[in-house]
């Protein structure tokens, strides 16, 4: 799957999400100390919880991303960032939090991936860490994203986002096309994203043996409804 290369130039400026409301929420939320970022991109939410006095690591699976955020590095120390899929995280001793923030659980292909995830997790944290990540809804990829088609015409760049649904899974392609003097370069890229309900994602959960596990909407502290977009778990390992 060609995911996550050129598209890495051109993330942090099609990207509108409302970052400094997300990484608020999840210092509220018990995102204090070491901590690790999964699928951290190039760093939006990394950065953010590094500012906040937190010694964080950030992993994901792309070079590209991860060459980004490393280009956008003020302090060499704090954060690191570090290759690693979802399901191969492997923590650098225990942490107080791990996040997963913007739809990197959608990207695992099925429950077991998830559920090695939710392990690997688990494995990770401190008795009383906790754990924090988003999905992007059954509501949203099923009625919002399905079968759809977004596009952003600028100057400099223009792409077309086209979707296409199968059961659980949705296919998004992008089609970039990039000025270079009077001509267009053009790249595509193909995603994949699935679709997961509340119900089985605490189920997961609970049964790793994750406790108080807590969802919202979108980063409020308003519970899910069913036409939420976003829904974002919090989970704590037992002291």
């Amino acid at each position: 799957m060609n995911c996550y290369n050129l598209f890495a130039d051109f993330y942090n400026r099609f990207m509108d999400c409302d970052y400094d409301k997300w990484s608020q929420f999840l210092v509220n939320h018990g995102c204090a100390g070491s901590g690790a970022d999964l699928a951290c991109g190039t760093g939006n939410i990394t950065f953010r919880l590094a500012d906040a006095g937190c010694n964080v690591t950030g992993f994901d699976i792309s070079e590209s991303m991860l060459a980004v955020a490393e280009s956008l590095k003020k302090n060499q120390k704090n954060p690191v960032f570090v290759r690693q899929s979802l399901t191969d995280f492997n923590a650098f001793g225990k942490y107080d939090f791990v996040t997963c923030v913007c739809d990197g659980i959608n990207y695992l292909k099925s429950t077991s991936e998830v559920k090695k995830t939710f392990q690997n997790v688990f494995a990770s944290l401190k008795k009383g860490g906790v754990f924090i990540f988003d999905v992007s809804s059954e509501y949203k990829i099923k009625n919002i994203l399905a079968d759809n088609v977004f596009f952003e015409d600028d100057d400099d760049v223009t792409y077309f986002w086209r979707n296409s649904l199968s059961k659980n899974k949705v296919q998004m392609d992008l089609t970039f096309f990039v000025k270079k003097g009077e001509l267009y370069d053009r790249f595509d890229e193909t995603h994949f994203q699935y679709a997961y309900s509340e119900e089985t994602l605490k189920n997961l959960l609970g049964e790793i043996g994750f406790k108080n596990i807590k969802t919202f909407d979108c980063y409020t502290q308003n519970k899910p409804k069913k036409t939420s977009e976003r829904v974002v778990f919090t989970a704590k390992k037992s002291e």
